[in-house]
């Protein structure tokens, strides 16, 4: 436990023993009334802290409702000042004809709010609330942190008591992790809650897709089922929250309107010796593929230590579709390292007569908004408008390492100039293609090639989540860009080589800001998914 979460639990644990200490205070002497007096000043202060901590993240909590009635009813929280906010699926299912419903907020007000991406398999859906200025909003956690007995705060709407939409605000702790939750409808496809947090947080019918706050008032869940008490609908202190981690994955394909699988392996494992050995396996999958097979031991999947069949099952549902893992396994007792994606789970049967899960024209006009936001934050990473606008070229010097050890390294001294670099000719080199795309971020990208690029999917590149945006601009082979959904910096680039074919994929890393102005040095490429080169960058100067 690192140590504010020490300084936490240390903060909860005299608040809630406070008379106990202040009692064995009083029973000692006289000499220890300046004691008392502190302590007693320590039990206000982290009661006054926790109720302003509770004031700040309220205005952010959500009362959700079909648009023009109080039908429905559950909550959900705004993450973002662009009015982006997280809510079950199962609290929305209602509204995905028109895409379109009301949050009430704590000024007493309802806004209208659309519904984005969704996620029918595991029970989240993102929308976006419209007019409402300020958008108050909270951030985001990191629920890895979490360790069992954790105080958390639970907002949200439960019975729909809130009629002034101030929500109901409950506190306790953290009772288990990673527990997992059956799912319903189709193959129990639907609301299966993996790998997700058990609270003790009071948490009723209403709750639903409202947030669970640490004691930073940081979001480390979704509220969304709880388990009850026979014979009523009635809360027994067992409830259940979506990890934020597990959300964060699958956020930027859900801000574009997107609906996301999730994930399957490919293959199937079962107990044996306190561990998990393969003992089914598609020989077509990429696990299959990148070195998997029957009988292997796999100790480490994902990042996790896998003890049973149960925990990896749970586990796997975390990830979105096609998403990169790294897998441990021991075959005859030599350890080695495999990197492979995940298969695709099919989505849960929709119900009713229209396609939930297709196009829509509120998802469409999400999807256009989702390119601009992410074209915005990455000229804002590079230095921003205002000195973008001032670039005539720029100046690198650097080394390039040839993966095929029998080059030479070879020394870069080179120029990039502004009016040059966006042009492509009809023998364009992958070189040449992956300058001018670098220029047309920098310009910024025309309208018409704008049109052209659509937000894909969700995907990780060295530790980052990004989003994956697809186009074919005028002039240029179709590009897939991995952009940062946090602050747009570009991670990757891929496209095929006009003249042979071959898939290009450039990868970049060492970010540095000069000047103002921020890329990167090392710039990683790879031609049909094998490593050709690193170039490194020792300076890289700006001209304008």
């Amino acid at each position: 436990m690192n140590r504010g979460k020490r300084q936490l639990c240390a903060c909860w644990r005299v608040e809630r023993l406070a008379f106990a200490a202040l009692l064995l205070t009083v029973s000692t002497s006289h000499a220890n009334d300046s004691n008392l007096i502190r302590d007693l000043a320590r039990v206000r202060a982290y009661e006054h802290a926790r109720v302003r901590l509770i004031g700040e993240c309220r205005p952010a909590t959500a009362c959700m409702f079909d648009k023009g009635s109080r039908a429905g009813g559950g909550s959900g929280v705004v993450i973002d000042t662009d009015g982006f906010g997280l809510t079950n699926f199962h609290v929305i299912a209602g509204m995905l004809k028109d895409r379109v419903g009301e949050a009430g907020f704590e000024d007493g007000r309802l806004y209208e709010f659309d519904v984005l991406g969704i996620d029918p398999t595991g029970d989240v859906a993102m929308f976006r609330v419209k007019d409402r200025s300020p958008q108050h909003a909270v951030s985001l956690g990191d629920s890895d942190l979490l360790s069992v007995g954790d105080f958390t705060l639970a907002m949200g709407n439960p019975f729909l008591l809130a009629e002034d939409y101030v929500p109901t605000v409950t506190l306790g702790i953290v009772s288990g992790l990673h527990r997992y939750q059956a799912g319903a409808g189709d193959g129990g496809r639907a609301l299966r809650y993996t790998d997700c947090i058990q609270v003790d947080t009071s948490i009723n019918p209403g709750n639903s897709g409202g947030p669970l706050f640490d004691m930073r008032g940081q979001l480390i869940g979704i509220n969304g089922r709880i388990s009850l008490e026979e014979r009523g609908r009635v809360n027994i202190g067992v409830g259940y929250a979506i990890s934020i981690n597990q959300i964060k994955r699958f956020i930027p394909a859900w801000r574009a309107g997107i609906v996301m699988k999730h994930a399957s392996a490919g293959f199937t494992v079962r107990n044996r010796d306190g561990g998990v050995i393969v003992d089914q396996i598609l020989d077509d999958s990429p696990a299959y593929l990148a070195g998997l097979r029957l009988g292997d031991r796999v100790d480490v999947f994902a990042g996790r230590e896998m003890t049973s069949s149960n925990q990896f099952g749970s586990y796997l549902g975390v990830f979105p579709e096609q998403w990169p893992v790294h897998a441990t396994l021991v075959r005859d007792g030599v350890s080695r390292e495999i990197a492979f994606r995940l298969e695709d789970m099919p989505l849960p049967k929709a119900e009713g007569g229209e396609d939930p899960y297709g196009p829509h024209a509120v998802t469409r006009s999400a999807n256009a908004y989702a390119v601009e936001r992410l074209i915005r934050l990455h000229r804002e990473f590079l230095g921003g408008d205002e000195l973008l606008k001032r670039v005539s070229g720029i100046h690198f010097t650097g080394t390039r390492a040839f993966d095929d050890t029998t080059k030479e390294c070879v020394a870069l001294d080179f120029d990039e100039n502004r009016n040059e670099s966006r042009e492509l000719a009809a023998g364009a080199t992958p070189t040449d293609v992956e300058r001018a795309v670098r220029w047309m971020l920098i310009d910024g990208p025309s309208e018409s090639q704008r049109e052209t690029m659509r937000v894909v999917s969700s995907d990780e590149v060295d530790n980052r989540i990004c989003a994956v945006v697809r186009g074919a601009p005028d002039g240029y082979p179709e590009l897939t860009l991995w952009l940062d959904d946090v602050d747009g910096r570009l991670c990757r680039l891929s496209f095929a080589d006009r003249l042979s074919g071959r898939k290009i994929v450039f990868e970049y890393s060492g970010f540095r800001k000069d000047d103002g102005f921020r890329f990167p040095t090392v710039r990683t490429m790879s031609f049909d998914g094998r490593s050709y080169a690193t170039e490194t960058m020792s300076r890289i100067k700006v001209r304008g």
